[in-house]
């Protein structure tokens, strides 16, 4: 593999090598308008595109460039099935609620492609087939079950083969899609940007959003946006006192390795680990220039809950090595951010305990495509009073008495976490960092999450999670602090990246060493 000469391993993602960030002048005045939609990526860009569409005032706010946050970083594979498996959903939600899922899903696979048609966007949009396989270890019944209920609930045309068509390693017997799709992340975003200005929308970038009340969004410079509707489309919603303990957040992997053109298929490709001592993993092709790459994730765990941040890179290359020998080693690699909901379905229309003007949309667990397109559909559908098949499915105030036990687990291991970390004590000195390097350190009964920048500074905050006051933890490698309860991230300065916290953590200098 020599013969390819790739760069060497970049920082950031594939995506971003293609596409300069997209910003905006920052909010720097009052402004009115008729709906605000608070996120940049998928969800917020498309739901103003539908509400502008449809003659609506819309401003959207987004706390860095559009796309920075998780549609930036995902594999942007567009499938209609879903990560739990339709047999998981039949059982959890029943027969007409699973066929509806399967509906919505292929109809947000044509509103992505109808867009790209509609706004001529040049992101290498390709549709592909999708296949699923067995990881090691899982039963064979797992993909006969999965078969039946596809076939069942509106996949008349999947079919059981004895194996994809990838001729580096036999997966085995497995499902395939037909009709999927996959495509460039960033440069569709940047075609619907495009189309947000010809309509008129006022887009605000490098606007972090510290308040939501009654019908107006003041950012944290002080300035306000009014609107009668506002969605909060910050993939964890910022606005939900309560709403985090439907849902956890997880870290997921990826690497783009370069491979000879033409020589894997394109495909989506992805097994049926449960990341429980089974990993789950998912593979596609992103087609270059002189050579392709081929992008492989999965590795997942609980944000801020991993001893070795490295080792998710470690597996994926090692499962790389041994299933795709040609390729060679990683020319990027980062991580995303998946919200996993407690009853397998995305939460997606008015907010609970809120006035019914507050709109959210969260929990797509890895789905995050063809569920931001169906929460687009459905928000718009209910701000224009509209009627929409599938609002009531994916209503945020549903309860499901069998995902009481789900429910029960990940806020048992949140509690957990909330006091095992305080009774840890740092055995490091903040004096022993290194540059570019970070640690949640002890002084008396305080934690502090301290960093030293390239220059030798060392930057030191509270590592109290402003959200609920969980511990942060140090992830070396994406450099940030997270919270392992409900997944805030922090910059190492300690800015908030992500919800649900919507404060930076508490600064403290100068930074002293730890006893």
């Amino acid at each position: 593999m020599n013969r390819l000469e790739p760069a060497g391993r970049r920082p950031g993602t594939l995506w971003a090598e293609d596409v300069r960030p997209l910003r905006f002048d920052a909010l720097d005045r009052d402004v009115n308008a008729e709906t605000v939609v608070i996120g940049g990526g998928l969800t917020g860009v498309l739901t103003a595109y539908f509400l502008a569409r449809s003659g609506k005032r819309v401003a959207l706010v987004e706390a860095g460039a559009i796309g920075d946050g998780e549609t930036g970083r995902s594999t942007a594979h567009v499938t209609a099935a879903v990560d739990f498996g339709y047999a998981g959903i039949r059982k959890m939600h029943g027969e007409a609620s699973a066929r509806a899922v399967a509906d919505s899903q292929r109809a947000a696979i044509d509103t992505i492609e109808a867009v790209v048609e509609e706004e001529k966007i040049d992101c290498g949009y390709e549709t592909v087939d999708g296949y699923l396989f067995l990881s090691p270890g899982t039963p064979a019944e797992t993909l006969e079950d999965e078969f039946s209920a596809s076939r069942t609930l509106g996949f008349p045309d999947v079919e059981l083969l004895p194996r994809a068509p990838l001729a580096s390693f036999d997966t085995g017997p497995c499902l395939r899609y037909p009709r999927q799709a996959q495509l460039h992340p960033l440069l569709f975003l940047r075609g619907l940007v495009r189309a947000l200005v010809r309509e008129k929308v006022q887009i605000f970038t490098d606007t972090h959003v510290s308040r939501i009340h009654a019908h107006e969004v003041t950012a944290s410079s002080g300035r306000r946006i009014r609107a009668r509707d506002i969605v909060v489309a910050t993939h964890s919603p910022i606005k939900n006192v309560l709403f985090f303990l439907k849902e956890a957040a997880y870290r997921s992997y990826v690497i783009a390795c370069p491979v000879e053109k033409n020589s894997v298929p394109g495909g989506l490709y992805w097994d049926t680990g449960s990341g429980e001592g089974n990993s789950y993993h998912y593979v596609r092709l992103a087609r270059g220039v002189s050579y392709d790459h081929l992008l492989v994730g999965g590795e997942d765990h609980k944000t801020g809950q991993a001893d070795d941040y490295e080792r998710p890179y470690r597996a994926l290359e090692e499962w790389t090595r041994e299933r795709f020998p040609g390729a060679a080693a990683p020319e990027y690699r980062w991580s995303g951010q998946v919200i996993e909901p407690v009853d397998s379905l995305a939460f997606i229309g008015r907010s609970p305990y809120h006035a019914d003007r507050l709109y959210i949309a969260t929990g797509y667990s890895g789905n995050g495509w063809t569920y931001g397109a169906t929460a687009a559909s459905i928000l718009r559908d209910l701000i224009l009073r509209r009627k929409n098949a599938w609002a009531h499915l994916y209503s945020p105030t549903r309860k499901n008495a069998r995902a009481t036990m789900h429910f029960l687990e990940e806020n048992l291991n949140v509690f957990e976490k909330f006091g095992a970390d305080r009774l840890k004590s740092a055995k490091r000195s903040s004096e022993s960092l290194a540059p570019g390097e970070g640690a949640v350190v002890r002084k008396g009964r305080s934690h502090l999450a301290v960093f030293r920048d390239e220059a030798g500074e060392r930057h030191s905050c509270s590592a109290v999670c402003p959200h609920l006051g969980c511990l942060v933890q140090w992830n070396g490698a994406e450099k940030t602090f997270d919270c392992p309860c409900h997944g805030s991230r922090f910059t190492p300065e300690g800015r908030v990246l992500t919800g649900p916290a919507t404060r930076d953590l508490r600064p403290i200098e100068p930074a002293p060493a730890s006893k």
